[in-house]
Order: C-alpha cells, then structure tokens, then sequence
C-alpha cells in the first residue's frame, strides 16, 4: 500500500457493520482489509466493464462507417473448429 493513501468515512448501517464484523472473524482479516479489498475490487470491475463497452461501442462505430463484418454463422462455424487438429483461422471481414 502506498504512503499516500488517505483515509474516508464510509457510514453502514448497525446490521451491515455486525454482518462486515462476523465475515471479517470467519476470514480471520481485519474489517479494514475486507472494505480496502471490496473497493478495489468493485473499482476494477466497473473499469473492465467500461473498458468492455468502450470497445463494443467502437467496433459499432467501424462496422457503420466501413461495414465490415463476418456473420454469426461464419464465427460459429469457426468456434466449432477450436481445440481440435483442423482448427481455422478467423473468418475474414466482409460487406
């Protein structure tokens, strides 16, 4: 952890803290390490589902300005060829 953290106040109802505490004793971590660990986690999770639709979002945008794509079926037929000896290369882009 970094010398710069800071700290924050969080306010949790009585029945959200005792649940924080009985988890906190079954884990044998401190309710800190449960909350600094929840956050991170909440944090790159909502990164990584930005992230996803950042991506979507642009790959939405090429195929309306180029029309490149390959059909549900060609990527299908492509998924059944993984994990086996005649497995094919990725379908190539089309209009």
């Amino acid at each position: 952890m970094s010398s710069t953290a800071v700290s924050v106040a969080v306010k949790i109802d009585p029945e959200m803290r005792e649940r924080r505490k009985r988890l906190a004793a079954r884990r044998r971590r401190t309710q800190h390490c449960l909350m600094r660990d929840a956050i991170r986690e909440y944090v790159e999770r909502e990164e990584a589902r930005d992230a996803f639709l950042r991506q979507a979002h642009d790959a939405w945008q090429e195929y309306r300005e180029t029309g490149l794509h390959a059909s549900a079926e060609e990527v299908l037929a492509w998924l059944d060829t993984w994990g086996g000896e005649s497995e094919t290369a990725t379908p190539a882009c089309h209009e």
